[in-house]
Formats: C-alpha cells, sequence, structure tokens
C-alpha cells in the first residue's frame, strides 16, 4: 500500500513537471548521471595519472608539522604564493598583531580613561587558504603545493594525524628544485625572524604523541635590561661566545669531548633567572625550547625524544628542576643516586633526565640552562662538571643594582628627541641622581627584582614619583611581611 502510493506521487511530479517544461524530466535526470558518471571517470583517471608520474617523473617533500622547516614554508606561501590570489575556500583569520600605533593623545591625561571600542580598531581580517593544493611557480619551475590535513599555523589547530601535512612537488627527476626553494624558504625565515626569538614549547596532542610546537616569536630582549651584576653577566656572554665560535666545535673534537655546554641559574624567584636565559636567546640569535619535568602528559620516553630532536644551536630551558621532586635524599654516602629521588612529582626519573642530557641520544651543539630556586636540593648526578659547567648564583639586588634597575626603567626620559644634545646630558646627570636617592631609600638584599619593578611599574615616566613614594612602600611591604 504504501509503496503505491509513493510510486502516485512521483508519477503526480514527474507529470506536473513534464507539463510545465514541456520536456520530459527523465531526459534530465539521464543526462546528469552521464555528466556525474563521466566527471567520476576523469577523476578516476587522474588519480591513476597523478600515482604513475608520481612513482616515475615527479619529486616529492614532506615536511612535518613539528619541524621548523614547516613554519617557514607556510610563511614563503602566504607572503608570495598566495597574496593577491582569490580562493574559493579560505580561512578567515583576525590579525591583531598591527604596528599602526592608536589615536591617542601625545600626553596621558590620568583624568581621561581610554576606551578601545571607541578608538581607531587596529586589528584587520585576513583570508589565507584553508586546504587543498596550490600549483605555483618557482624560478621557472612548476611547484604542487598540497596538505590535506589541518596543521599548525594558519591552518588551524594541530590534528592527531601524525603524517607529514605537508608536501611539495615538482616535474623533474631531481630534487634539485624543491632543494633550491626551501633554501629560499629558510633564508626568507631568517630574514623576517632576524629580530625574534622563537619559543617552542611540548604540546600533547594524544597520550601517544607529544610533539614540539611554536608558541610564541618575540622582539629579542636586550641584555642590558636583565639587572645582574656586570661580572657575572660578562662571564657567561664570553663563555657562551666561545663556545658558539666555529673553531670550538673542532676543538671538543680532537680531544673527545662531547660537545655541549650546560649553565645552572639559582636563586630566589623574582630574581631575573628566566629574563637572562631570554636575553641570551636574543644576544647569540638562537631558539628557545622550554620543557618542564612537571608536565603531566610527559613521559619519560617523550622526554628523551624530545631532548635529542632540538636543533643543534638553540637553548633548551629546563625551568624549576629543583620542583619536580629529584632532590637530594638522606640515604647513606655511596648509595646509588637513583635510590636516592624515590618521592618524584614526575613521571621522569632522574635516570632518565640524566641520560638525556648527556646520553648516546643527546644533541650536541646546544645550550642547556636549568633554572631552580634551590640548588642545595639537586642531586650532585645532575650539577657534576659536563652536565653543569657554569654555574650562576642569582641573589636579591645590591644597591648598585637597584640603581641599575631604576636607570633602565626610566632610560627615555633623557633620551627625548625635544631635548637639545646640552639638556639631554642635564636630564641624564638628574635622573643618575634619581637613581642613587632611590636605591638609599631600599634595603639591600632584602626585594626580589620583581618586586622592585612591580612598585616601578606603578609610576612609569615619573621617576620623581617613584623617589618620593619609595620610603612608604618599604614601610608597606615590611608590614605585610
Amino acid at each position: 500500500m504504501f509503496m503505491s502510493t509513493r510510486s502516485g506521487v512521483i508519477s503526480t511530479l514527474v507529470e506536473l513537471v513534464r507539463k510545465t517544461l514541456n520536456h520530459d524530466p527523465l531526459v534530465f535526470v539521464n543526462s546528469g548521471l552521464v555528466v556525474v558518471g563521466l566527471i567520476t571517470s576523469l577523476r578516476s583517471a587522474a588519480n591513476v595519472l597523478y600515482t604513475y608520474a608520481e612513482n616515475i617523473c615527479l619529486s616529492t617533500v614532506h615536511v612535518r608539522a613539528e619541524d621548523p622547516l614547516y613554519e617557514d614554508v607556510v610563511r614563503w606561501m602566504n607572503d608570495h604564493a598566495f597574496r593577491g590570489r582569490n580562493f574559493l575556500s579560505v580561512l578567515a583569520q583576525t590579525n591583531n598583531n598591527s604596528d599602526k600605533p592608536l589615536r591617542c593623545p601625545v600626553q596621558l591625561d590620568p583624568d581621561r580613561l581610554i576606551s578601545y571600542r571607541e578608538s581607531e580598531d587596529n586589528s584587520f581580517l585576513e583570508l589565507k587558504p584553508f586546504r587543498g593544493s596550490r600549483l605555483f611557480r618557482f624560478r621557472q619551475t612548476w611547484m604542487l603545493f598540497s596538505h590535506a590535513a589541518n596543521g599548525p599555523g594558519c591552518f588551524g589547530p594541530p590534528q592527531l594525524d601524525t603524517n607529514p601535512p605537508l608536501k611539495l612537488q615538482c616535474l623533474s627527476i631531481s630534487l634539485s628544485p624543491i632543494k633550491k626553494f626551501l633554501d629560499e624558504v629558510r633564508a626568507y625565515g631568517r630574514k623576517v625572524s632576524v629580530s625574534n626569538v622563537t619559543i617552542y614549547r611540548t604540546t600533547s596532542f594524544s597520550p601517544d604523541v607529544v610533539r614540539w610546537s611554536s608558541v610564541a616569536s618575540r622582539l629579542s630582549r636586550d641584555i642590558s635590561t636583565v639587572i645582574l651584576d656586570k661580572q657575572k653577566k660578562q662571564t657567561i656572554l664570553r663563555d657562551i661566545n666561545e663556545y658558539l665560535h666555529p673553531h670550538t666545535r673542532q676543538w671538543y673534537a680532537n680531544h673527545g669531548i662531547p660537545y655541549r655546554r650546560g649553565y645552572l641559574f639559582s636563586g630566589p624567584p623574582g630574581t631575573g633567572k628566566t629574563s637572562l636565559a631570554s636575553a641570551i636567546a636574543g644576544v647569540f640569535g638562537l631558539d628557545i625550547y622550554v620543557l618542564s619535568l612537571l608536565d603531566p602528559s610527559m613521559t619519560e620516553s617523550h622526554f628523551s625524544r624530545l631532548f635529542s630532536e632540538v636543533p643543534t644551536r638553540c637553548v633548551v630551558l629546563l625551568e624549576d628542576v629543583d620542583a619536580a621532586g629529584l632532590n637530594r635524599g638522606d640515604t647513606e654516602p655511596g648509595e646509588d643516586f637513583i635510590q636516592r629521588s624515590t618521592k618524584t612529582n614526575t613521571s621522569v626519573s632522574l635516570s632518565g633526565l640524566l641520560n638525556a642530557i648527556d646520553g648516546v641520544s643527546s644533541q650536541e651543539g646546544r645550550i642547556l640552562i636549568m633554572t631552580t630556586n634551590a640548588p642545595q636540593q639537586l642531586d650532585r648526578a645532575l650539577i657534576r662538571p659536563g652536565r653543569v659547567d657554569v654555574h650562576i648564583k642569582f641573589e636579591l639586588p645590591s644597591r648598585e643594582e637597584l640603581q641599575d634597575l631604576f636607570l633602565s626603567m626610566y632610560s627615555e626620559v633623557h633620551q627625548n628627541p625635544q631635548f637639545s644634545p646640552d639638556e639631554q646630558k642635564t636630564e641624564a646627570a638628574r635622573l643618575t641622581e634619581q637613581a642613587v636617592r632611590f636605591a638609599e631609600c631600599l634595603p639591600e638584599k632584602q626585594f626580589s627584582i620583581a618586586d622592585i619593578q612591580g612598585f616601578l611599574l606603578q609610576h612609569k615616566r615619573r621617576p620623581e614619583d617613584a623617589c618620593s613614594q619609595v620610603e612608604s612602600w618599604v614601610e608597606e611591604m615590611d608590614f605585610e611581611e
């Protein structure tokens, strides 16, 4: 009954269409089926031809999403191959990193609150290619850029797929054209990021997949902004400079010494340990790879593999190693150091950490910086020479360092371009006097750099107010303690 009713409805609709169009609708249906079949056949034939060409005359290079080269390729494609072209499938992305300054009064009016909803919007909308394949030309050679899955950068969040997400191909029996393209891509990436430091952290895509991911790119920090004893600062800069010299690696090889260098930054919180590591990366043009022993997704095998995957020249920052629980135990002298670490807050054992640092698979050429608030708790095996070559002790600031911090915070006061050279000298001398007065109002080695910097941030561009109110701030801090 139901089938006959449905057949009747279909017959009625077919008759209605025939009367309306004066044509048999079955002709259109059959024609559509022929077109679909033809398209399917052509696509199948194209796939067969493509597979055959890929095996015979197409050079192919895959780039994994976790490789730094991936970001360089994406950047080059966005700036060269994709710019000015129209695509039907794109990713809309809001870019808030505009260098265009806001329209605002030259002088800050403390009685007038700034509303960014009323100000000019500096962000802009970017439409970037999203998925599929793109054919482009590089130095008279046609190349095919394809990506089937989302990866980091402009193509969306990384997926769990561990297959190479980016593929480059060209019609050639040699990889030379693609090699030249990748050399161009790397050179362009270095040119764009010459004044930046890229920070990499571990990202867990699944319990079994943990990769390095680029999380930020920041302007290089000037080493002069790091408040530390000048002799200690010069010691580490000279040591790293000698280590990175091209002839040093051969010297290590000639003497049978693994080409590695390790540093331990110890001291109270807020004294600038991480800041110095960041500034060092900027000075020597290195990227930073941050590892944490407290990462709940980090297993010992993950840690060892990630440590071995860092580039030959980079800064590996291992933060707060004392907080992971790999501490010196209360055991009898001579007991195996692995047994001393019985209570840990990490899945990475002390033996696993030591093997990652200087094991057979450990990368050479890198700079390892470990930070700790309690160096006395670290196992001697972790900080022995060869693993820690230079120990920099950070202390609460002295009077001289307090003056340096004040001058660094207000350095632009006497550099006003509206001042004449004589006026700038006068302002510089005046600022130096204020720095001395400011430092004399603070007790030595009592407050951290972070504490004092927090106070100075309350008086940006007003060194006179900082000098006049610092004593009352010290009293408040003493009362809170």
